[in-house]
C-alpha cells in the first residue's frame, strides 16, 4: 500500500481524520484500490466497515479483523452512526468534556452564593470554594459558570 501524498495526510491530520493505524487496515478494498480507498482516511475506513457489515452482511468479528479494529470501537461507532448518522462517525474530540471539580455540591454553593450576592466576583468564589470544600477551581471557571448563570436569568 503506498502512502498518499504528504498534502492530503496533512489536510487529514488537522481535521482529525488521520487513521492512527493505517496498517492493521486489510480489507481487499484497500489493498486492491490503494488509489480511491485510503487506509489512512479513518472517516472513509469507518463508513466501509459499517457497510461491510450493514450493508454486505459481513460478521462483526471478520469485519473489525480485516478493518483493524475491536468489536467494542466497532459497536460504539454503530451507535453513534445509528443516533446522528454521517457525523457519527467523526471522532470525538479529546479531552475532557466539561469541568470536573464542580460537583453538585459546588454548583449548588455556586447558585447559592449567586443567588444570594448576583454581583458576587469570581476571584471572591473560588476562594470560599476552596475554604469550604478544599479543592482549588480557577476563577475563570467560575465567571464563565455566573456568566451562564446570568444569561439564564435574561432570557
Amino acid at each position: 500500500m503506498k502512502p498518499p501524498p504528504q498534502s492530503k495526510l496533512r489536510q487529514l491530520k488537522q481535521a482529525g481524520l488521520l487513521h492512527p493505524r493505517p496498517g492493521q487496515v486489510r480489507d481487499p478494498l484497500f489493498t486492491e484500490h490503494p488509489d480511491f480507498f485510503d487506509a489512512h482516511d479513518l472517516l472513509q475506513v469507518r463508513y466501509e466497515s459499517l457497510r461491510a457489515h450493514l450493508v454486505d452482511g459481513d460478521q462483526v468479528l471478520r469485519v473489525c479483523k480485516r478493518f483493524g479494529t475491536s468489536r467494542q470501537t466497532f459497536y460504539t461507532i454503530l451507535q453513534k452512526f445509528v443516533e446522528k448518522g454521517s457525523s457519527g462517525l467523526l471522532p470525538d474530540k479529546p479531552g475532557p468534556k466539561g469541568p470536573s471539580k464542580l460537583s453538585v455540591d459546588v454548583l449548588r454553593f455556586v447558585r447559592a452564593q449567586y443567588d444570594h450576592q448576583p454581583e458576587v466576583s469570581g476571584a471572591v468564589l473560588a476562594s470560599d470554594i476552596e475554604a469550604k470544600f478544599g479543592i482549588s477551581i480557577h476563577k475563570r471557571t467560575i465567571e464563565r459558570l455566573l456568566g451562564e448563570f446570568r444569561s439564564k436569568k435574561n432570557s
